[in-house]
C-alpha cells in the first residue's frame, strides 16, 4: 500500500508533486494527511471492519481531490465533471444544515389504526393495543415541525460526499441513531482528508449514539439493508426519523420516497404476546405427540438436487399453468401452498406435499371447510412445529420445523440441547406468507430446479385476487374480505402490480432468502404473472421446459420422508419452563417504566433501557422470554416514540407518552400474573 502522502499527491495532482503545488495546497495536504491518520486510527478503534475496507480500497480511475479557493477539499462528479461543492463549501453546508433543521422533513406512521382491533377479540394483546389506538386517535393529526430541537430519536442522512455536514449535524443535535447511506465508497474515503470523522465518532460515543454506515452498496439494496439492520438494532430506530438530504438529485428524491412508502416492511408484523403463547402451546402438544423434525443435513443434501420443485400459490396467474401442471405432475414435485391444494385437486391434481404456516385455529376450520371430497389423507404436510394440532391429524404424514425467531422455537430448541443434545432446524425466511414457507422447504430439502407457479404477490389491473377455480370465487372462502392492495410492485414481466403490505413483504422475503450465499446454485423461475421475485427468473408459462430426470418420483417422496426427517419427541416441559425469570423480566420493565420523566430525551431513554435491558436476554437460555415479550414491546415503544414527535409543544407530547406508558406497564402487569395458564393455552381464533 503507498503511503498516505503518496496517495494525497496523486489524489490532488496527477502531474506535479507535492512540492509544486501553490501555498494553498500545500497546507490542505498537511492537514489531510495527518486528519486521515486521525480517523483512520478512530475507525480501527470504533469500526474495525470499515477500517480494514478503508485500508484495502483501491481505485481503477481515483476522483482528483482538488483544493478550493477557501482552501477546503472538493471532488468533481465523476459523470458529469461539475464539482459537488462552490468555492466555499463550508458556507454552502452551513446554508444546508440550517435550512433543514428548521424546516425539517420528517416520517410519520400511522399508529391510530390501532384503535379499529375488533372489539369481539378479548386477547389481552388486541385489548391493549385498542386502547393504544384510542390515545393516538384521540390526539390527532401530527403537526409539521417547525425546527428539529437539540435532540431527535433519529437521523437518516442521504449521501455524504465529502462528509462536511456530519459534524455539523452531531453538534447540533443530539441523534439516538445515525443511518449514513453512500453508493459511493470513494466519497467516503476522500472525505477521510477532508472531515474529522474521529470528532464525530467520538462525540457519537459519548452521546451513547448509534452510528450506522450503509457505503458502497446501491440505493436499491438500501431498504433492505436497513430491514436486516432493524432486526438487529430494533424497528424502534426507523420509527421517527429526520430525513436530511445532502443532494438533491432525482435519484436520492426517489430514495426517500421509496424510504417513507416501504417503511411498513420493518414495521409490518413484530410478533405480540398471544401469538408467542399459542405457538408455545401448539409446539408443546405437538412434540409430547411426536413429530417429524427436518433435519440438519438436508440442507447439504445432493441425491435428487436436479429433481423439478412445483411451487405452487393460489394467484390468478395459476390459471395460465394449471394444464401444464396437470399434463408433468408425474415427473415433478408439487408444492401446495395453503389454498392451492384445494385449486390444484379440483383440476385433477393431488400435489405430493401441502404447506401450511398459520397457528390459529381457523387454520384447522378452514380446512374442515374446504375439505375436497378425496379429504387429505392422499397429501403429506410440510409444516412448522407451532401448527394448531388438530390439523397434523388430517395428513398422511407430516415434517415439521422451527419457524424463525419464535418464543416455541427457542423453548423447544432449549428443551431439546437438554434432554436429546440437538437442536431445533429452523426455516430461513419462511415468513410472512405460506409462499415463503414452501420455497423455503424447497430450498431447506436441498432441491435447486424450482418453479413458482400462482405465486403472484400481486394483483393485476382486473383486481383478481386468486385463481378463478378458488374457494375463495367458488366456495366456502367467498366470505373472507381481501386486503386492498395499496402497494406498487415491479411486474415479473415488467409493468406495474398491486400489492398488499403482506405480500409486498413475501416478494421481498423470497428475494432474501434466493440470495442467501449458500444458495448460488439454485434455479428458481418465476412462471407467475405478478410482482417481480430478486435472484428468480421471469419465465413465460409457454416457455417452461423443465429438465426431467430419470428418477422416480415415488423414490424422491420417499427419500424426503425418511432421510430428510428424523423422528423427535420431547416432554417434561413444564419443568423446564422458567415461570419465575419470566415474572422478574416483567417487574424489572415496569420499574425502568416507572422512573420520572420530564423531556423527551428522558423518555427515549427510558425506551431505550427496556429495550436493551430485554436484549440482554436474547442470547441466554430465556431467549423464549425474549421472543414473548419483544414483539410486544415494539408495539408499545413504536407509537410511543412517535406521539413524542407529532407536536411542536413538547409537554402535550409527553403527557400522551405518559398515557401509553401506563398502558404498557398495566399489560406487563397483567400477563406476569396470566402466563402460568397462557403458555399451555391452544388458539381458539376462528375464520
Amino acid at each position: 500500500m503507498k503511503s498516505i502522502e503518496e496517495q494525497l499527491a496523486q489524489l490532488l495532482s496527477s502531474v506535479e508533486t507535492l512540492k509544486q503545488l501553490s501555498e494553498r495546497e500545500q497546507q490542505f495536504a498537511q492537514h489531510a494527511e495527518q486528519r486521515f491518520v486521525k480517523n483512520l486510527q478512530a475507525f480501527r478503534e470504533y469500526y474495525p471492519q470499515v477500517a480494514d475496507s478503508i485500508e484495502a480500497f483501491q481505485s481503477d480511475n481515483p476522483l482528483e481531490l482538488f483544493v478550493t479557493k477557501t482552501g477546503l477539499g472538493n471532488i468533481r462528479e465523476r459523470s458529469s465533471g461539475v464539482p459537488i461543492y462552490g468555492d466555499d463549501p463550508e458556507a454552502q453546508v452551513e446554508e444546508q444544515v440550517n435550512r433543514q433543521l428548521s424546516t425539517p422533513q420528517v416520517n410519520h406512521i400511522d399508529f391510530s389504526k390501532f384503535a379499529s382491533a375488533s372489539e369481539s377479540d378479548e386477547r389481552v394483546h388486541v385489548r391493549y393495543v385498542r386502547q393504544l389506538g384510542g390515545v393516538i386517535e384521540e390526539l390527532g393529526e401530527p403537526e409539521k415541525l417547525t425546527s428539529i430541537g437539540e435532540y431527535f430519536p433519529t437521523a437518516v442522512v442521504f449521501g455524504l460526499g465529502l462528509g462536511y455536514h456530519i459534524p455539523k449535524l452531531v453538534s447540533r443535535v443530539k441523534f439516538d441513531y445515525i443511518y449514513i447511506v453512500e453508493p459511493e465508497f470513494e466519497h467516503f474515503y476522500l472525505s477521510l482528508f477532508c472531515t474529522d470523522w474521529a470528532a464525530v465518532l467520538e462525540q457519537v460515543n459519548e452521546h451513547r449514539g448509534v452510528l450506522v454506515f450503509h457505503l458502497g452498496a446501491s440505493y436499491q439494496n438500501f431498504i433492505d439493508d436497513l430491514y436486516s439492520v432493524s432486526k438487529e438494532v430494533g424497528a424502534y430506530s426507523l420509527t421517527k426519523c429526520f430525513l436530511y438530504r445532502h443532494f438533491d438529485t432525482p435519484s436520492v428524491n426517489e430514495l426517500i420516497k421509496q424510504f417513507v412508502d416501504r417503511l411498513f416492511e420493518i414495521h409490518g408484523g413484530y410478533g405480540f404476546y398471544n401469538d408467542a403463547t399459542t405457538g408455545l402451546a401448539h409446539t408443546v402438544i405437538n412434540a409430547e405427540r411426536g413429530f417429524n423434525m427436518l433435519a440438519r443435513s438436508a440442507f447439504t443434501s445432493q441425491r435428487y438436487a436436479r429433481y423439478p420443485i412445483y411451487i405452487v400459490g393460489n394467484g390468478p396467474s395459476l390459471d395460465a399453468s394449471i394444464d401444464f401442471i396437470k399434463e408433468t405432475q408425474d415427473e415433478a414435485i408439487i408444492i401446495a401452498a395453503g389454498t392451492a391444494l384445494q385449486t390444484l385437486m379440483k383440476n385433477g391434481i393431488t400435489p405430493d406435499f401441502h404447506t401450511l404456516v398459520e397457528r390459529p385455529y381457523s387454520t384447522y376450520e378452514a380446512l374442515v371447510n374446504t375439505q375436497p371430497e378425496q379429504g387429505y389423507e392422499q397429501v403429506n404436510l410440510l409444516t412448522m412445529t407451532l401448527i394448531y394440532p388438530e390439523v397434523t391429524k388430517l395428513y398422511n404424514w407430516v415434517g415439521m420445523a422451527g419457524k424463525g425467531t419464535e418464543a416455541a422455537t427457542a423453548f423447544l430448541n432449549k428443551c431439546m440441547l437438554e434432554k436429546l443434545r440437538k437442536g431445533v432446524t429452523g426455516l430461513p425466511f419462511s415468513n410472512p406468507m405460506v409462499s415463503n414457507a414452501a420455497l423455503s422447504y424447497a430450498v431447506s430439502l436441498g432441491f435447486k430446479q424450482l418453479y413458482m407457479f400462482g405465486v403472484d404477490n400481486g394483483y393485476a389491473a382486473d383486481g383478481q385476487h386468486h385463481s378463478k377455480h378458488s374457494d375463495y370465487y367458488k366456495g366456502n372462502l367467498k366470505k373472507v374480505v381481501q386486503h386492498e392492495a395499496k402497494v406498487e410492485l415491479k411486474g415479473n414481466f415488467g409493468g406495474k402490480v398491486r400489492s398488499t403490505n403482506l405480500l409486498a413483504i413475501s416478494s421481498q422475503q423470497m428475494g432474501r432468502l434466493l440470495g442467501m450465499p449458500n444458495l448460488k446454485s439454485v434455479e428458481c423461475y418465476n412462471v407467475s404473472n405478478g410482482a417481480y421475485v430478486e435472484h428468480a427468473l421471469p419465465l413465460r408459462p409457454e416457455l417452461v421446459l423443465p429438465e426431467f430426470q430419470t428418477a422416480r418420483k415415488t423414490d424422491v417422496i420417499q427419500f424426503i420422508k425418511e432421510q430428510q426427517f428424523e423422528n423427535i419427541q420431547v416432554d417434561d416441559f413444564e419443568e423446564r419452563m422458567d415461570f419465575k425469570v419470566f415474572s422478574e423480566i416483567c417487574d424489572d420493565l415496569i420499574e425502568i417504566g416507572e422512573r420520572p420523566i420530564q423531556s423527551r430525551s428522558q423518555a427515549t431513554d427510558i425506551l431505550r433501557r427496556q429495550s436493551n435491558y430485554l436484549k440482554a436476554y436474547s442470547k441466554t437460555e430465556y431467549e423464549y422470554i425474549y421472543h414473548m415479550l419483544s414483539g410486544e414491546l415494539l408495539y408499545f415503544h413504536c407509537p410511543m416514540l412517535s406521539v413524542l414527535f407529532s407536536r411542536n409543544e413538547e409537554a402535550d407530547c409527553l403527557e400522551a407518552f405518559h398515557e401509553l406508558m401506563a398502558l404498557w406497564i398495566e399489560f406487563l402487569q397483567e400477563v406476569k400474573q396470566t402466563f402460568h395458564e397462557d403458555w399451555r393455552t391452544l388458539c381458539d381464533i376462528r375464520l
